[in-house]
């Protein structure tokens, strides 16, 4: 079955992505279904073509991201643009209320400038999302729309240059609108591609919050910054510090949480090869043979290098991608 097939089943026969898994590792064959089944499919084809700059990432192709494939409810299609290497990376999310007060804005920036190792997960809506994506300087962007439908239209620039420079996810065929019901649905994808989720402001029925829900579903840690308890958009974060989310008291404290203190002290005692090596994985150039190309160096000696930092402790290999592990 191909990628066309695996469309036509979620957009026209509005199979569910567990019932489309099930369907392919059954191997049952889609014209079984309906016997104008090619028809739909040409119909599917010519809607893909109204929008061309993007790419398709199926659940069962290789850059594929295991962390979404280890959730409930994995989408079985992605839709994207921008640089798949930010999967490889240490990544989290970083989200909250469409109106944030000045505080939250300034925190957020705050939090995300000292994250600056990571790549920075939110769903490019006004408010905290757009200052956790502008301020990252590796961002992914996960949408509750068509990957060609900018929403908010007064997020253009930053679209455009998260495609440029990040990466732009969606689960939603082009040309798909927003609706109410999908903006929530897509939070369980950044929550998923996270580590860790940090709410920076929220009301009492953000859907930050069912990010935050989503994230201790799948088990990852949540992080909150309190707020004054007067604040509308306080209660949200205070909520979940109430109920056990970790809660960011200062940016020194964010550094412990993180061990960014002892990250960096790391790196300035490595030799100068090595930091090169270790800026670039943390860049999302991760494998032996990109390294090798950025460094203009005879790949056997890579190799040699890399093997010497897992030795050490300082990354660890994974499906030939080299990952931080300090």
């Amino acid at each position: 079955m191909n990628t066309l097939d695996i469309i036509t089943l979620k957009e026209v026969y509005k199979k569910t992505n567990n019932e489309i898994i099930s369907i392919i590792e059954k191997g049952i064959r889609p014209n079984l279904f309906e016997k104008d089944f090619e028809n739909k499919k040409k119909f599917i084809y010519k809607r893909l073509k109204q929008s061309s700059n993007y790419s398709i990432l199926t659940y069962w192709d290789e850059d594929y991201p295991e962390e979404l494939k280890n959730i409930a409810d994995p989408p079985v299609i992605l839709y994207y643009i921008g640089n798949l290497d930010l999967f490889n990376t240490k990544k989290v999310s970083v989200v909250g209320t469409r109106k944030p007060s000045q505080y939250g804005k300034n925190m957020c920036a705050d939090i995300v400038k000292v994250l600056e190792d990571y790549t920075i997960v939110s769903g490019m809506a006004y408010g905290i999302d757009s200052i956790s994506h502008r301020n990252a300087k590796k961002t992914i962007a996960v949408l509750g729309t068509g990957i060609d439908v900018i929403f908010p239209k007064t997020n253009e620039d930053l679209y455009h240059k998260i495609s440029k420079d990040g990466l732009i996810l969606s689960e939603y065929m082009p040309g798909t609108p927003g609706m109410k019901h999908q903006f929530p649905y897509r939070n369980r994808i950044i929550a998923a591609l996270s580590e860790k989720t940090i709410v920076v402001e929220a009301a009492k029925r953000s859907g930050s919050l069912i990010t935050a829900r989503y994230a201790l579903e799948f088990g990852k840690d949540v992080l909150a910054v309190p707020g004054d308890v007067s604040r509308f958009n306080s209660y949200g974060t205070n909520f979940l510090i109430y109920n056990g989310a970790i809660p960011i008291i200062s940016l020194e404290v964010l550094k412990e949480i993180f061990n960014i203190n002892e990250m960096r002290m790391n790196i300035d005692n490595l030799p100068e090869k090595s930091k090169k090596i270790i800026s670039l994985i943390k860049n999302g150039e991760n494998t032996a043979e990109k390294i090798s190309y950025f460094l203009n160096e005879d790949i056997s000696t890579i190799l040699t290098s890399l093997m010497e930092l897992e030795i050490e402790g300082k990354i660890r290999q994974e499906n030939g991608c080299y990952n931080l592990i300090f």
